[in-house]
C-alpha cells in the first residue's frame, strides 16, 4: 500500500477540521496532538448547553401560558358574553372609522390655517426678494459686459446664457 505525503496531509487536515486533533505551529515545526477525553468533554458541554436552553424554553412556555390565561380572564370579567363582546368590538370599529375621518378633515383644515398661510406668504416674499437680487446681479453683469468690455447686447445675452425676454419674476 502506497501512502503519498499529500494523502497524509489531507487526513491530518480533516482531523483538524473535525476537532479531533489539535495543531500548533512552534517555530518552524507543526505539532499535532489529541487528548482522549476532549471529545467527551465537548459533548458534555454541548449537553449542558442544550439542557439550559430547554429550561429557558420551559420558562417561556409557562410565562406565555400565564399571559394567555390573563388575557382570557380579562375577556370573561364583568359578565361579558360573546354577544356583548361582539357589540363592543363593532362599536370600537365604528369609533376608529370616525377618528380616521376626523383626522382627514383636520388635515384638510390645516391647509387653510391662517398661521400656515402667513408663513407661506413670508417665505414667498423672501424668495421673491432673493430672485430679484439675482436678477439685479445678472443685469449688472450684462451692463458691465456691454459698457466696459464692449460686447454687444446679443453677445452678452449669449455669454450669460439668457435671452432678450429675461426679466424680473412677477
Amino acid at each position: 500500500i502506497f501512502l503519498f505525503i499529500y494523502s497524509i496531509t489531507e487526513v491530518n487536515n480533516y482531523l483538524i477540521d473535525e476537532n479531533l486533533v489539535d495543531k500548533s505551529k512552534i517555530g518552524g515545526s507543526n505539532y499535532f496532538w489529541s487528548f482522549p477525553g476532549k471529545k467527551d468533554f465537548e459533548l458534555e458541554r454541548d449537553y449542558k448547553k442544550i439542557l439550559e436552553q430547554i429550561e429557558t424554553a420551559k420558562e417561556r412556555v409557562v410565562e406565555a401560558e400565564s399571559n394567555l390565561a390573563d388575557a382570557k380572564r380579562g375577556r370573561e370579567e364583568d359578565g361579558i358574553d360573546g354577544e356583548e363582546r361582539a357589540k363592543k368590538l363593532t362599536r370600537l370599529e365604528e369609533l376608529c372609522k370616525e377618528r380616521k375621518k376626523a383626522e382627514q378633515e383636520l388635515e384638510v383644515l390645516k391647509q387653510n390655517d391662517p398661521k400656515i398661510i402667513e408663513d407661506l406668504e413670508k417665505e414667498l416674499k423672501l424668495v421673491t426678494e432673493a430672485a430679484n437680487r439675482w436678477t439685479d446681479n445678472i443685469f449688472a453683469c450684462k451692463s458691465y459686459l456691454t459698457k466696459k468690455r464692449g460686447f454687444s447686447n446679443k453677445e452678452a445675452y449669449r455669454l450669460l446664457q439668457i435671452n432678450s425676454e429675461f426679466d424680473y419674476p412677477e
